[in-house]
């Protein structure tokens, strides 16, 4: 059973109070501008927990003003949205008129969770790494064409959900965890991604040049970093050798 989600002005209140002062003092917390970078999963759910647009707009402005006393010269943030309209994850609602939440809700910048959000009927039940890789990046143009905030693509290392399933259930396409996988996620193939990913930033006017990775540590979903068995440390390797080493 999946928790569902939405959260009421008090928690909202009880939460980032707790972000800001447990969370964004480290000195390893990611800020772009110096603004802590703040990221919503599931938007529509955010929206529904404060009962319309305009109160969830008061909450992230309270939020903002948290980080401001904080000593921040503000907040950043971004909505990791599913921008191809099918819901990944069971009972997640659709967003609609993304471009009036955008501007009502201040948002910094969108991203996306993984590649798998672009997979239809014809690539169940598994898929070539490297086709799904082209699907996303076609829709990255789309996005910066329509949305006025920097869009952050994703890089996914992988995608199998097979271990969340029943395993005495039959695997068809249903919901999750019934979906696709990803199959030749090799290395090369991991580091070809990456460097589509940093040139088509690069290309972007308004860019402010980020790549998001999925995942660190997603074993249950096929999608990690972490050093394996098969690979060693070649998928960190890899990130290394396109991003530079910091």
């Amino acid at each position: 059973m999946l928790h569902p989600g939405a959260v009421d002005q008090a928690v909202f209140d009880h939460l980032t109070k707790h972000v800001v002062e447990r969370y964004f003092s480290h000195p390893s917390y990611w800020k772009i501008e110096g603004k802590p970078y703040f990221s919503i999963f599931q938007l529509q759910k955010f929206i529904d927990g404060f009962g319309s647009l305009d109160a969830a707009r008061t909450a992230l402005d309270s939020f903002r003003n948290k980080a401001r006393q904080a000593g921040f010269p503000g907040l950043h943030v971004n909505s990791m949205v599913n921008l191809w309209g099918e819901a990944l994850l069971p009972g997640d609602p659709a967003v609609k008129n993304l471009q009036e939440i955008i501007d009502a809700l201040g948002f910094d910048s969108l991203t996306s969770y993984v590649w798998p959000n672009t997979l239809g009927p014809e690539d169940f039940p598994r898929t070539d790494y490297r086709r799904v890789g082209d699907k996303a990046r076609r829709k990255w143009d789309e996005i910066a064409d329509v949305y006025d905030i920097p869009y952050h693509p994703n890089v996914t290392v992988g995608w199998d959900l097979s271990p969340r399933a029943r395993q005495g259930d039959p695997y068809e396409r249903w919901t999750y965890p019934f979906f696709p996988v990803c199959e030749n996620n090799t290395p090369e193939a991991f580091r070809d991604a990456l460097e589509a990913a940093r040139q088509w930033v690069l290309r972007q006017p308004h860019s402010q040049k980020i790549v998001t990775l999925n995942a660190w540590n997603e074993w249950t979903e096929g999608s990690y970093l972490e050093p394996d068995e098969e690979y060693g440390m070649q998928r960190l390797e890899a990130v290394a050798a396109v991003f530079g080493r910091q």
